[in-house]
């Protein structure tokens, strides 16, 4: 195997973190249901229907992630690779065969397919669709389809057309902009901060070992987060201790991805609230550009272009942005791995025996949070059988095109790579070959194995 197929984290000079889902691991279950009554309750204030709100433990199955919202027909879409729509809903009834040609034509192509395809990014309140693939939105759907039921049921039939995307944005805004943390106002935040330790679980101590471990080699380790730095801060340190600061060299927050990469703002220090064109070592900053903190990695390391991995687990946020602007690698962090299932022991077969693990981590999904993240009313996350004639395996789906292609590997939580050495080499994805499943590590998904 050439080292072109390989991916090892020793032949990097700098290695980034994402903190949410990424470096801090929610208890989903308990972070699932408080964005849904976060969303429900601004939505009534607004005047919707109390109807809309629901118990969400009992629509857990509608529940997936990267489904996209077409606003305007009131339909929910799981896309394939090219564009075809492979299952939708109106509302919480799922379409028939007829009524999706009767919309959508023939051929099932998504007429949005390609501006999503070639821009990969979650758009504002005006757009006619929009994509859910990060915990924190996904329980919107719940919220989306549930207005679609009740505006249905008021008008006697379908509408003709929906116009309820703009107060879901709001609601977002409502819940998650970062000045409501500081305010604690809204829904979200102040439950959040009520009892943090609900939500957010602790790092091993495996993973502790590991991130120090990194910073060996004059390897640069730094956090960048989109958060805000106080919802941040509060985060790490439930995660990672009192300590955490020990384990980067320098911490970002408040990044704005996926603008990070191609906008021009300054950075701002924490330390006195003022721009700063030039970073320094151990310090926090907030917004900030990509271009700057290159300059900063350059001095960092004494390399003139050094080589950059990025860990983080927003295909849209992260992967997408890293790779197209940034020319960084990218591991994603993808939950969806552990629960759709996969078998370890094959790829020892596969491949030479791994080395044993350096850490003792724990590799056990929370069953409830399973029912959360599988769906038998949309199925996998990464394949649909009937697109697959030949059954080559390949991912087939929209997000499946999607990982491949601007990820060098995946692994279901940052525990999973923990465990191994630093010099250890991954098969990597075949980023010129729609979706590809060489780069999962430990194992494929079970849906991609023969």
């Amino acid at each position: 195997m050439s080292s072109a197929e390989e991916f090892c984290l020793a032949d990097y000079d700098a290695i980034g973190f994402d903190l949410d889902h990424t470096l801090a691991k929610y208890k989903l279950v308990d972070l699932m249901n408080l964005a849904y009554d976060s969303l429900c309750e601004s939505l009534v204030k607004k005047g919707y229907n109390p109807k809309i709100k629901d118990d969400l433990g009992t629509h857990k199955d509608f529940i997936c992630k990267g489904l996209f919202l077409d606003s305007e027909k009131g339909n929910i879409l799981k896309l394939s690779h090219d564009g075809k729509i492979l299952r939708c809903s109106h509302g919480t009834r799922m379409m028939k065969k007829d009524e999706l040609t009767s919309s959508y034509g023939e051929d099932l192509h998504w007429e949005h397919f390609k501006e999503a395809i070639d821009q990969v990014k979650s758009l504002g309140k005006d757009m006619k669709y929009r994509f859910f693939e990060n915990y924190f939105d996904i329980p919107a759907l719940i919220c989306c389809a549930h207005i679609v039921d009740i505006l249905d049921e008021e008008n006697g039939g379908p509408c003709e057309k929906y116009d309820f995307w703009k107060d879901i944005y709001s609601a977002f805004g409502e819940n998650y902009i970062p000045t409501q943390f500081a305010k604690n106002a809204g829904w979200f935040f102040p439950k959040l901060k009520e009892n943090p330790e609900k939500y957010l679980q602790t790092s091993s101590n495996g993973v502790k070992d590991w991130l120090k471990e990194l910073k060996g080699d004059n390897r640069v380790v730094f956090l960048m987060t989109s958060s805000a730095i106080d919802f941040a801060g509060m985060v790490i340190q439930i995660v990672l201790g009192s300590d955490w600061r020990n384990y980067f060299d320098i911490y970002l927050t408040d990044a704005k991805k996926p603008g990070f990469f191609t906008n021009n703002n300054r950075f701002i220090s924490k330390e006195n609230g003022e721009e700063v064109t030039e970073l320094q070592p151990l310090k926090t900053y907030s917004g900030g550009n990509y271009t700057d903190l290159m300059k900063f990695l350059e001095k960092q390391t004494g390399k003139s272009n050094p080589k950059v991995v990025y860990f983080g687990d927003s295909l849209c946020s992260d992967s997408f942005p890293a790779k197209t602007y940034g020319n960084w690698d990218v591991v994603l962090v993808l939950e969806e791995m552990e629960a759709e299932g996969y078998h370890p022991d094959l790829k020892d077969v596969l491949e030479p025996k791994r080395k044993v693990p350096k850490h003792q981590v724990n590799l056990t999904i929370d069953p409830e949070e399973e029912q959360y993240i599988l769906s038998e009313c949309w199925g996998s996350f990464f394949y649909h059988e009937e697109e697959d004639p030949k059954h080559d395996k390949h991912m087939n789906t929209y997000w499946g095109r999607v990982i491949n292609h601007y990820n060098v590997i995946a692994v279901p939580t940052i525990e999973y790579i923990a465990g191994m050495p630093i010099n250890y080499r991954y098969t990597k994805f075949n980023q010129s070959e729609v979706g590809n499943t060489d780069g999962f590590y430990p194992s494929k998904p079970k849906p991609l194995l023969p």
